[in-house]
């Protein structure tokens, strides 16, 4: 059994810590962790946490989509205790979707086109399929305590960089850091940018999520399914000031009101306002960078720069990292017992 250390706690780094822990012993190391209070660095608490299909073109990405979203379904069909539940979402477009931006369509449940009445005025098309949804605030908890019952150890480290972990033994360490990868010594990935988000959490029942991307800006209703409903859709490239932005909350709800006028008011003094997220989201410019190699002595898997994508390429992501540690620790010629 390897010794693996992972680095980071967000939802890619549990994912993958437990598919690791099948087989070797796991630490995961953060500066936050899974039940700590909210920060602006770190994102995975306050994601909408739901799974929006497609926007991707690569082979790879979408394999990665394709294995995340089992893994929800399964999920949600045997730990309802986790927060993981079946949604039904529709999305509006402007513009063209062509067969092979709808590639998806394979293996979501239930995928439809909406018809004419049933698409907001100003949007061009529309469809449907069942997804799944999850309260982060929960879901990473449990996942957490799942992941110790099972073995893995969990250490709080504020890493300068990952040649600051060397002292835990491991055989490979994997890196699944968020914001990390641009100021870590050793990492220092300039192509690492960042974004920021706002959302509002309000009461609502309204229970189908709603994504609609007009090219410029994109607008989304995420149910929580317990009473309240996450409204957003915002990137902002100034993350200088992290303070709650009032006309942004008026913008939002004049865009959410634009598609469901039935349902969400104009106003935000229509709302009874439970609270807001102002968060930091990573992402990088060149994709992904999932491979491995060796520095300074430590096997390294970096596993990081999957945007705002962690609850939607996740698990997918964990089974390929996966993989690369195996290379590690099983190289070409050499017998795997």
């Amino acid at each position: 059994m390897a010794r693996i250390t992972v680095v980071g706690a967000g939802i890619t780094g549990l994912a993958i810590a437990a598919q690791l822990s099948r087989n070797h012993e796991i630490t995961v190391v953060a500066k936050n962790l899974p039940g700590d209070n909210p920060t602006t660095e770190w994102a995975s608490p306050w994601a909408g946490a739901n799974f929006v299909a497609g926007y991707c073109s690569s082979p790879c990405d979408r394999k990665r989509q394709r294995d995340t979203f089992s893994e929800w379904w399964r999920l949600a069909s045997r730990f309802p205790e986790s927060s993981v539940k079946r949604i039904t979402m529709e999305e509006f477009f402007n513009g063209e979707r062509t067969g092979d931006d709808l590639w998806f369509r394979e293996f979501v449940p239930d995928f439809r086109f909406l018809a004419n009445d049933e698409l907001p005025e100003g949007t061009d098309g529309g469809y449907s399929y069942t997804t799944i949804v999850l309260n982060p605030n929960i879901f990473l908890p449990w996942m957490r305590r799942n992941l110790e019952d099972s073995g893995v150890k969990f250490v709080r480290l504020d890493l300068s960089s990952l040649s600051d972990a060397r002292h835990l033994g491991h055989d490979v360490l994997v890196n699944a850091t968020g914001l990390g990868p641009r100021d870590l010594g050793d990492v220092q990935d300039k192509n690492m940018l960042f974004l920021k988000g706002q959302i509002m959490v309000v009461k609502s029942d309204y229970k189908k999520t709603m994504m609609r991307d007009d090219g410029k800006t994109y607008t989304y209703v995420i149910p929580r399914l317990d009473g309240t409903v996450i409204l957003g859709g915002i990137r902002d490239p100034d993350i200088s000031n992290t303070k709650v932005d009032l006309e942004v909350d008026k913008d939002i709800a004049k865009r959410v009101n634009k598609t469901l006028p039935e349902h969400f008011s104009a106003d935000p003094a229509d709302y009874e306002i439970v609270g807001h997220n102002v968060g930091i989201r990573p992402y990088r410019s060149t994709g992904m960078r999932i491979e491995k190699e060796v520095k300074e002595g430590q096997n390294i898997v970096h596993a990081y720069g999957i945007t705002g994508g962690g609850y939607i390429f996740g698990f997918g992501v964990a089974r390929e990292a996966a993989g690369l540690v195996d290379e590690f620790l099983f190289p070409a010629g050499k017998a795997r017992l």
